[in-house]
């Protein structure tokens, strides 16, 4: 009887595709013209033959069960049985146990660890926003939790001065936006940033924005936790394109 799919789907995937000896994993990648080279062996503890290393004293029915088998790369494979009175039974038992321990310990770990995903119940966006008033950005700032940003490259110094007063500002607005509650608080922020944008307007820059929605996966909560994230950019008019929501772009006028 050979090692079933089903038990060689469970080894390799408690092994985590590693060997259990080096950790290597035990696929290489492939080529433009070959697909990947797979030198992962799915070893005998207690040898399936008479006349193997580590032979006897298990139930044939237990020979090709997934706890009697070990994976190993090709390397490892020969050492082991080549050198039987130190990868005795026992040994390579413990070397499995371990082994797959440490696989769980990775996953869970990952599975743990904090990232932002797309949230997949709303569309993401393809194109900025133009932003000409306060008002919209400010909403979009009240809504957010996280913020990105970009800035042109090769300004003069005071047109990158004055590009980064204006991302501090909005970094600024995102940390407090919770905290400000009255109309005449909002107003006030939503005057500020028009200040700013028109400032940028007169030097020929553009504001656009859009709030991205993702979702905080991870760590200690029982499920994902909506994470709205604001991106602006500022642009030189001169670049600017104009698109649609769909991303879309549209040919620039030319007089």
């Amino acid at each position: 009887m050979s090692v079933s799919e089903k038990t060689r789907k469970i080894l390799w995937v408690q092994a985590g595709g590693l060997c259990a000896i080096c950790k290597e994993q035990v696929i290489t990648s492939g080529t433009a013209s070959d697909d990947p080279s797979v030198f992962g062996e799915e070893a005998h503890i207690v040898a399936r033959s008479e006349g193997g290393p580590r032979a006897g004293g298990l139930a044939e029915d237990l020979i090709n069960h997934h706890t009697n088998l070990i994976l190993l790369c090709s390397k490892d494979h020969k050492r082991v049985d080549d050198q039987p009175n130190h990868f005795t039974v026992e040994r390579l038992r413990l070397i499995k146990s371990e082994h797959e321990a440490w696989v769980r310990s990775v996953v869970d770990a990952d599975k743990s660890r904090l990232r932002l995903v797309p949230d997949p119940m709303f569309p993401q966006p393809r194109a900025l926003k133009l932003i000409m008033r306060g008002n919209p950005l400010w909403n979009m700032i009240k809504e957010s939790f996280s913020f990105e940003y970009a800035i042109p490259d090769n300004l003069h110094d005071d047109d990158e001065d004055l590009i980064i007063e204006f991302m501090d500002l909005v970094r600024d607005f995102c940390d407090i936006a919770g905290d400000l509650v009255s109309v005449r608080e909002n107003r006030d922020a939503e005057k500020i940033l028009q200040q700013h944008i028109s400032r940028l307007a007169e030097r020929e820059f553009l504001v656009g924005a859009y709030v991205r929605h993702m979702l905080l996966t991870g760590g200690s909560a029982d499920g994902p936790t909506p994470w709205p994230m604001l991106r602006v950019e500022v642009q030189p008019a001169a670049l600017a394109e104009l698109a649609d929501e769909s991303g879309t772009t549209y040919p620039r006028q030319t007089s």
